[in-house]
């Protein structure tokens, strides 16, 4: 039996304390547990509050109990006082096919601690010594470093919005159209790009922003023109007619296998991208004098 213990002073009224027992027992031998003592008041001012049981196994291979018992004590001396924790009986069991169970008694010892006293014994020149004392005033903190994050924090969120809307064409950056971003957007979405009906849908989301960039219906006669309009897209000028062939074939053609060996999937998706992003920067407006 070992018994671990806290600290055996500076315990107040209303303090809890814990031992913890470490009971090793032969082997074949167990812990009764129905007689291990469930909480109560085991004197005036000492409650049991809790009691915790954890099987352990020895190094040898011996069964092992630990036992942690909680207490609360309610003593509330006028000097410091040495108490007792009463000792705590345990009983252990081997049962025997031959002859019947065995029965061992165990004993956690008792232990012992110092209570204090709230208050002094005799009021000194201090006044009262059961009137209340004032409230400890809180250490002061600085905000000064909290207060800078915080507004830094804030300038880069408001320009991140900013930046967000305008890339998303929200509120006043809603005047400014982005077809090809639009249709990207589209095109991510949908789940068969690479079959022929897919591909489909993809060639028509490309022509739509296409017509939305010139502001009228745009065929393939029609893109030399729009180029010469429009100077930042001339060095996609190859893969727009690419575009534009594919498109026919597959349409006109009724061939959208033959337009997707043509202009296969990720290049039409590589083009809208591209597209994109020189309309982010202003490329697709009219720039023609």
């Amino acid at each position: 039996m070992d018994l671990y213990a806290p600290r055996a002073f500076g315990y107040y009224i209303g303090d809890t304390i814990s031992l913890e027992a470490v009971v090793t027992l032969d082997a074949g031998w167990h812990l009764d547990e129905s007689a291990l003592p469930r909480p109560r008041s085991v004197t005036y001012w000492l409650d049991l509050k809790r009691l915790d049981m954890k099987p352990e196994t020895a190094p040898d291979g011996t069964p092992r109990y630990r036992l942690t018992l909680t207490y609360q004590t309610f003593y509330s001396p006028l000097e410091p006082r040495a108490l007792t924790i009463p000792a705590v009986p345990l009983a252990a069991r081997r049962e025997d096919a031959g002859t019947g169970d065995a029965r061992q008694t165990l004993t956690i010892p008792a232990w012992t601690f110092v209570s204090s006293p709230l208050r002094e014994l005799v009021a000194s020149q201090r006044g009262n010594p059961m009137a209340l004392q004032p409230d400890i005033r809180p250490r002061p903190y600085p905000l000064a470093p909290d207060a800078r994050f915080a507004a830094a924090a804030a300038i880069v969120a408001a320009a991140s919005l900013i930046v967000f809307a305008a890339a998303s064409g929200w509120g006043p950056f809603a005047g400014r159209s982005r077809p090809f971003a639009a249709a990207l957007r589209h095109m991510r979405r949908l789940p068969d790009l690479d079959a022929p009906l897919g591909y489909e849908d993809a060639l028509q989301l490309l022509h739509r922003a296409f017509d939305a960039a010139a502001g009228h219906r745009l065929f393939g006669e029609d893109v030399s023109a729009f180029l010469a309009e429009r100077p930042a897209l001339g060095g996609e000028a190859r893969e727009i007619d690419r575009f534009f062939t594919a498109s026919r074939v597959a349409f006109f053609g009724d061939d959208p296998e033959g337009a997707m060996a043509l202009f296969p999937p990720a290049a039409l998706l590589d083009l809208a991208r591209r597209l994109s992003a020189i309309e982010r920067r202003g490329g697709t407006r009219e720039e023609a004098a």
